[in-house]
């Protein structure tokens, strides 16, 4: 069984550098744009089983790399972003070389020490949301479904990458992977899943 793990489009806030946190902020035009192109790109893979965040920039992404399969596509809450709780909307590429805003630095620089504000989400919250999405909904599904789509987002996404490798909290702004409707892509065989691609596009960037 083989799943794909995929980042939504840009939005606007993703370009003014913004903390969207679970805000249901939409695809902008070149989102939209990589979708389609992601979705030229992925129209062979054979998507029998669909998850989806249910903000709206990870589910019209999903729907548009759908295409015309017949498949489901099914909204969890377990893969929404981060939550920020009352930093959301705060641009944080005015703060990350303020000494004011340690946290913001922290956030990126020294994940191991970042705290959220009251009301936010922390990074091992995020890890064990991640992990119970991976084993109540992942799992079960090996034997049943052959290829799974997950669209979810970019900061979750990096935490499915550190449950599945064993690496450690450092490791999580480290990876390859990051840019919209880019993917990474495992493989679970008998219960125990492997990281086959840390980070593919499937689209030209000359094409946007």
């Amino acid at each position: 069984m083989k799943i794909y793990f995929v980042r939504h489009g840009e939005t606007d806030w993703n370009v003014k550098k913004k903390l969207q946190g679970q805000l249901n902020i939409p695809l902008n035009a070149l989102g939209i744009r990589q979708a389609e192109l992601a979705s030229e790109g992925m129209k062979d893979i054979p998507f029998d089983c669909i998850f989806s965040s249910p903000l709206q920039r990870s589910y019209i992404t999903a729907q548009i790399l759908r295409r015309d399969r017949p498949v489901e596509i099914i909204k969890d809450d377990l893969l929404k972003e981060i939550d920020f709780g009352k930093d959301n909307g705060r641009n944080f590429g005015k703060t990350l070389n303020d000494p004011h805003f340690v946290r913001y630095q922290r956030y990126f620089n020294d994940p191991a020490h970042y705290r959220p504000v009251k009301g936010g989400e922390s990074y091992p919250h995020l890890l064990g949301r991640a992990d119970t999405f991976y084993k109540e909904r992942i799992l079960p599904l090996e034997g049943k479904y052959e290829t799974i789509l997950v669209s979810s987002h970019a900061t979750l996404i990096r935490c499915f990458i550190l449950n599945l490798t064993g690496r450690p909290i450092d490791m999580l702004w480290k990876s390859t992977f990051g840019k919209n409707c880019s993917a990474v892509i495992f493989e679970c065989i008998d219960g125990k899943t492997e990281m086959i691609c840390e980070n593919k596009l499937f689209y030209s960037e000359d094409d946007l």
